[in-house]
């Protein structure tokens, strides 16, 4: 992964920039030396024709151009309908899903947990390095070090 070869990523959302979507951006920007492309986009609204098939095609399309798929808990609660839709289209096209607890003292629905390759608290670093290892098999080599005085 490098500048020049972003990981593509697809944020699970309900055609809205909720408060959760907008969370996990901000925990994956900070992440350093973490380049990644963003495939979906809450902001567009494909309603031509039947508003509910554009919608359904839009996902579809931009899940063929991603490698992950990242979903939190609090949008798949908001937003099922479309969270689920978005979720079952990934898993059909054996792409990894990345599951986000919730942000607070809440329990995971347990469909999205068993849809999941990997579920994650909300650390940027937990987020990004599942993203890696499911998106292009990349393991960190990172650790944590725990210093004690004596």
């Amino acid at each position: 992964m490098s500048e020049q070869d972003p990981i593509r990523l697809y944020a699970v959302h309900g055609w809205t920039r909720d408060e959760d979507y907008a969370r996990l951006f901000e925990f994956i920007q900070s992440a350093e030396n973490f380049y990644y492309r963003a495939v979906s986009d809450p902001d567009s609204h494909p309603d031509q024709g039947d508003g509910v098939a554009a919608r359904r095609t839009a996902i579809g399309e931009a899940l063929k151009e991603a490698e992950c798929v990242v979903c939190a808990a609090g949008t798949w609660e908001r937003f099922n309908d479309w969270a689920r839709y978005t979720i079952e289209s990934a898993r059909a096209l054996d792409l990894p899903v990345v599951a986000v607890e919730h942000f607070g003292p809440k329990n995971m629905d347990p469909r999205l947990k068993g849809y999941a390759s990997e579920v994650v608290g909300w650390d940027s670093r937990s987020i990004v390095d599942a993203v890696r290892r499911q998106a292009r098999h990349e393991d960190t080599t990172r650790f944590d070090t725990i210093e004690f005085d004596l």
